[in-house]
């Protein structure tokens, strides 16, 4: 077998060819300046990203907000209802307990039947909804810790074991228990309840007076609600906390709970 040599007479014969870089050689400042780049190019992806995340987070607040607003709205007439309610029961109860002490152990006895009402819990779906999935965080501090106050009336009121509602309901429970047996019309105006003896009158005074307590507890509960509403919606968010607007917040409560003698304070605030 043969081999073909290079012909040395050949131009470039036996040589290799050498091509110059296609780029100059990278110095110390060249790297330097392709790190900054991307560092830069990182801090304008990271800083666009923040940008967007925020403008998404002001969009959800504003739409809780206004949802907040519209719940309040509608809970107002609600609460409205539920104060004339519970104030009608307070005095009833209150009236009849003073009628059966002033006719006394035996004699005639009418007891009044209770005015005909409905009370209607207030809707904290949309608050309730926001801090299960963490868009309440988006709402300033002064603002969550007032929306938690005022779900707290309305658990304190109608939610709990221990609320308002269902020691009202226990007491109605007792009083009828009593009284049970003792009415020959039961679907009459004028209850007449004559036959009980003077233990069972006693037991009637016991429950009314009962029924009068928390039908209290519960108008104060229902007139806390209102004024902590009236305040948050009447005050811009972020200055819920502020002394100065909490001192409107006391005038609220002060002109509110005018209205309402039960519900005055023992030793009136300046």
């Amino acid at each position: 077998m043969g081999y073909d040599y290079p012909n040395p007479e050949s131009p470039g014969a036996g040589m290799l060819d050498v091509h110059p870089p296609h780029t100059p050689t990278h110095t110390r400042k060249d790297f330097f300046i392709h790190i900054a780049t991307i560092v830069v190019g990182l801090l304008i992806a990271v800083a666009l990203e923040q940008t967007v995340e925020a403008i998404h987070h002001r969009h959800q607040r504003q739409e809780l907000e206004e949802a907040l607003k519209r719940d309040s709205e509608e809970n107002a007439g609600y609460i409205k209802n539920d104060i004339a309610v519970v104030q009608a029961v307070m005095d009833w109860a209150v009236q009849d307990a003073a009628t059966i002490e002033k006719a006394g152990p035996t004699g005639p006895l009418v007891l009044h039947r209770q005015p005909e009402s409905k009370l209607f819990l207030p809707n904290a779906g949309v608050w309730l909804a926001a801090k299960s999935n963490g868009v309440a965080s988006l709402l300033p501090a002064g603002e969550q810790n007032w929306f938690e106050e005022l779900d707290r009336f309305g658990a304190e009121t109608f939610v709990s074991n221990n609320s308002s509602l269902h020691q009202l309901n226990a007491a109605y429970a007792s009083l009828d228990q009593v009284v049970a047996g003792h009415i020959a019309d039961t679907s009459a105006t004028q209850l007449d309840i004559s036959s009980l003896n003077p233990t069972q009158r006693s037991l009637v005074v016991t429950n009314l007076r009962s029924i009068a307590e928390h039908a209290r507890a519960a108008l104060s509960g229902l007139v806390g609600y209102s004024e902590d509403s009236e305040y948050i919606f009447s005050t811009p968010p972020d200055q819920l906390s502020d002394p100065k607007q909490l001192e409107r917040f006391f005038t609220i409560d002060r002109e509110i709970r005018k209205a309402y003698p039960a519900l005055r304070y023992t030793f009136s605030p300046k």
